[in-house]
């Protein structure tokens, strides 16, 4: 079961999600308008709707859409409160759209969260038009297939990730530690099929981007 969360960062075309089977839609606040572009019906909208065109709200309040309404000084961002509700409702499996743009300390926010969850179980991915962000861990192996202009990063997250295994790219790696800060994962190509990548121990960020 997977839950869809729009958020109010940059459009996402909806070609970028089309293979994905979510069953349940969250719109983080100004994510309302991003859906209602894209002709997704939310199930459930969130905020303190500070960003949200109050048209379209009420437009959508008006089909007894459920809505939250939080107070403006809150301790969460209205994404994070969306995953808690996405989480309350019971799905582990989360991909968020929209949750990149110009402001890069949400982007990032966004981002770390993705970690956050993993402690508790849940999967997190991020998608938008050039990325697809998820997050690797202990005795993890993912295939990846292979696109034309797109590359393949490794970002470690705890001090070191060990055992990491990378074939069918332009610079395999053989059980190879690394450590936090290095960019000796960044910037990969696939040169296969379909790109392996296993990591015995630790966390990492992986980033699929196209140029």
């Amino acid at each position: 079961m997977i839950a869809l969360i729009i958020a109010n960062g940059d459009e996402v075309d909806i070609s970028s999600i089309k293979n994905i089977n979510y069953e349940y839609v969250i719109c983080a606040d100004g994510g309302l308008k991003k859906a209602d572009h894209m002709g997704i019906l939310p199930n459930a909208i969130l905020g303190d709707f500070d960003s949200v065109d109050p048209d379209i709200l009420k437009k959508y309040m008006l089909m007894n859409i459920e809505t939250k309404k939080f107070p403006p000084e809150k301790d969460f961002t209205d994404m994070e409160l969306s995953i808690e509700f996405a989480v309350e409702k019971g799905y582990k499996k989360l991909v968020l759209i929209s949750a990149l743009g110009s402001r890069f300390d949400h982007s990032v926010a966004n981002i770390m969260l993705i970690e956050k969850y993993l402690k508790l179980g849940i999967r997190i991915e991020i998608i938008d038009n050039n990325n697809k962000i998820q997050i690797i861990s202990d005795n993890t192996e993912i295939c990846i297939e292979s696109k034309k202009n797109s590359f393949v990063s490794i970002v470690p997250l705890t001090d070191t990730i060990s055992g990491l295994t990378l074939e069918g790219f332009k610079y395999p790696l053989d059980k190879k530690t690394v450590n936090r800060g290095s960019a000796q994962c960044v910037s990969n190509e696939i040169v296969s099929n379909y790109g392996r990548v296993s990591l015995e121990k630790g966390t990492a960020l992986l980033f699929v981007s196209n140029d």
